[in-house]
């Protein structure tokens, strides 16, 4: 009990450290006075409510969960759907439906749905883990859905992030090492047709459900010239970077489109230099190591896999963010973990912080409810 202890409050901690950070840096942004709200004081209260909402879901008894585990899937599935359905509380913004509209505020579900996405299939990875066959039908059934629904918003990076994850518990529940092999092969050749349809014959992907913007931001990663004026969040963000320095750049700010969000890496890189963003990383690594160590103690295999999840999930979204702001990847609208400004991001996480406290505390009891 004193290991599990342990783990949950490093796990607290660096999370508060992180919740001080993303304050900080978008104070930082403000100050360029793009818009007039004042996302400091509202990013404060989205993470006061994040960390009471990460309290109450620790205290949640998951052997429950998993008794009633259909219920929360058949509840990611109503989010899911609901905003697709022309309603009141959804609006079109830029061509996507993502969030749902209510009394000002906005809540985008598929940040909110990918605590219980990793849990339903971490406990169908388990369930069936003595049939193979079964288990990989039932687990990737269950994750394609989610998949389309999410891909359907359009949301194509958060669809990436919830792949990963599923991925990842789905390798490791397999026993089969020609499963895996078979897997992973099957992986990169769909990864290397789809580069391949990208750059020759977009129109094929674009009949599955794809859209035109997305490739966009790929044709113009891989060419910057071809679209300068699509470059140019990129090329803000490159000199954001650069101007930063080793200490910063001493208060003077470089404008930056979507500077306290996507964007709030290039912010805090101007604002500290290098040595804030190596600290700031520091602390990301930290915090999914101490996700991984924990996950490799776990007595039960569904915490591990649920851990394990979690880990690739915040892993992906942190590295996507990051390498988007250099220009190492195309961009998305995927935020910076814990750090970028937004009540559905920072309620995701803490949903995601609280669901690996959960775990935790119960995993002695989650051995005997698998056995």
């Amino acid at each position: 009990m004193t290991q599990q202890k342990k783990f949950s409050e490093t796990l607290v901690v660096l999370v508060c450290l992180l919740s001080i950070m993303s304050c900080v840096a978008i104070f930082m942004a403000q100050q360029t006075n793009q818009y007039d709200a004042n996302f400091f004081r509202m990013q404060l209260i989205y993470i006061l409510v994040g960390f009471t909402v990460c309290y109450l879901i620790s205290k949640i008894n998951i052997a429950f969960v998993r008794d009633h585990i259909i219920w929360l899937y058949i509840a990611i599935l109503i989010l899911l759907v609901g905003i697709l359905i022309p309603n009141p509380f959804v609006e079109a913004v830029n061509g996507a439906t993502r969030w749902y509209q209510l009394a000002g505020f906005s809540l985008q579900p598929s940040e909110i749905t990918k605590s219980a996405f990793i849990i339903v299939l971490a406990h169908f990875a388990v369930k069936y883990e003595q049939n193979l066959w079964k288990q990989l039908a039932v687990f990737w059934s269950l994750a394609v859905v989610v998949l389309l629904f999410i891909m359907k918003q359009p949301d194509l990076g958060t669809t990436i992030v919830y792949f990963i994850s599923a991925f990842t518990i789905s390798i490791l529940a397999i026993k089969s090492t020609k499963a895996i092999i078979a897997i992973i092969l099957s992986f990169i050749v769909t990864i290397s047709a789809g580069l391949y349809l990208v750059i020759y014959n977009v129109a094929i992907l674009e009949k599955l459900g794809f859209h035109s913007y997305q490739f966009t931001r790929v044709y113009t990663w891989l060419d910057p010239a071809s679209d300068p004026n699509a470059f140019y969040q990129i090329d803000r963000s490159l000199k954001a970077i650069g101007s930063g320095t080793m200490f910063g750049s001493n208060g003077t700010s470089v404008y930056i489109p979507e500077s306290h969000t996507d964007m709030i890496f290039s912010t805090i890189a101007n604002q500290f230099g290098f040595i804030g963003v190596s600290i700031l990383l520091i602390i990301f690594m930290l915090f999914i190591h101490q996700i991984i160590v924990t996950a490799l103690s776990m007595k039960s295999k569904f915490s591990t896999y649920v851990l394990a999840g979690f880990a690739m999930m915040f892993a992906f979204n942190i590295f996507e963010n990051i390498a988007m702001t250099i220009g190492m990847m195309p961009l998305t609208g995927i935020p910076l973990p814990f750090i970028s400004y937004g009540g559905s991001s920072i309620l995701g996480n803490m949903i995601a912080l609280g669901t690996m406290l959960a775990v935790i505390k119960s995993d002695n009891k989650e051995t005997l409810h698998s056995a």
